[in-house]
């Protein structure tokens, strides 16, 4: 990989080297992108307004909650598909090789498997140590509560609550950052990639929090900002609301995501890239120049 600098990386250094390793090919990566998320663009827009799970007279609306969310989940698994290819895409620069458009759907018929049952038993796992943080800080707060002090309830399980949460994603960016690079570049299956991944970052989930959490917020700020002014949030908090954000609302929200989410996929692959080789040097340098001193001392 020699367009990444071949020593550790720090933390700005890694989001400054992605964005200007993203420009060198920007067209092509938004290209593939805006590809990959035309077909969940298409199904949200026949969805419309989704459903908010309660009707505008007050009563539960199950069927169509849960009609919504499988086709949201389903445009989420075909949108991966672009991100796959963006990677693969990706891949190929980075080994100063040639990419296009073709060449990287074509590409994303041997990874995918591997990264989607990656990410697939990454939140299997990541599910049941939320599931277990839930209940442990609920315990706590009933325990507290019972004790007579529902405020003191209250001040204790919104911090622990907070706290579960970075735990959660730390956890969850620990065991997925380096999925893709494993996959791609070292050929691994889903559970050695999530091994690969989880092993890289040990001694420093901190700073993939860090890291990851800022691709996060660069990616869907927009679009939760967007979904705040249009009064999404109300839909779900104030049943009279329900049927009030328009469906040509909706298209343009739908819009600008997708130009968003074309534009801040390929820096999220790329900063995974970057992050990635960054854990290797780390972890790792000390070990191949121990290989390559032995390799000099045993030579002919």
């Amino acid at each position: 990989m020699t367009v990444i600098p071949q020593r550790p990386l720090g933390f700005g250094e890694i989001l400054d080297g992605a964005i200007q390793f993203y420009r060198r090919d920007f067209g092509l990566y938004f290209l593939i992108a805006l590809v990959g998320a035309l077909p969940a663009y298409a199904m949200l827009l026949a969805l419309g307004t989704p459903s908010t799970g309660i009707d505008a007279a007050g009563n539960p609306d199950f069927g169509g909650v849960g009609f919504d969310g499988l086709i949201v989940l389903l445009a989420m698994i075909v949108s991966w598909v672009g991100t796959v290819a963006v990677a693969v895409a990706m891949r190929a620069r980075l080994e100063d090789g040639r990419a296009s458009l073709e060449s990287a759907y074509r590409g994303v018929l041997r990874p995918f498997p591997s990264t989607l049952g990656a990410h697939l038993l990454a939140i299997l796992l990541v599910g049941i140590a939320g599931f277990v943080l839930m209940l442990l800080g609920m315990m706590l707060a009933v325990a507290v509560a019972a004790a007579g002090s529902l405020v003191l309830a209250l001040v204790v399980f919104v911090p622990m609550g907070l706290a579960a949460a970075l735990l959660v994603f730390a956890l969850w960016f620990s065991i997925t950052f380096a999925i893709l690079p494993a996959v791609l570049l070292d050929g691994r299956s889903a559970s050695a990639s999530l091994r690969r991944s989880f092993q890289l970052a040990r001694g420093a989930r901190l700073r993939v929090l860090g890291i990851m959490l800022v691709v996060v917020i660069i990616q869907n700020a927009v679009s939760v900002g967007l979904f705040a002014f249009s009064g999404g949030f109300e839909m779900f908090t104030s049943p009279e609301t329900v049927g009030t954000v328009g469906g040509g609302w909706i298209a343009v929200q739908n819009t600008v995501e997708l130009l968003i989410g074309a534009l801040t996929t390929p820096f999220g692959v790329a900063t995974v890239f970057f992050l990635h080789h960054d854990r290797r040097v780390r972890l790792e340098a000390s070990d191949l120049e121990t290989t390559a001193a032995a390799m000099a001392t045993d030579g002919p």
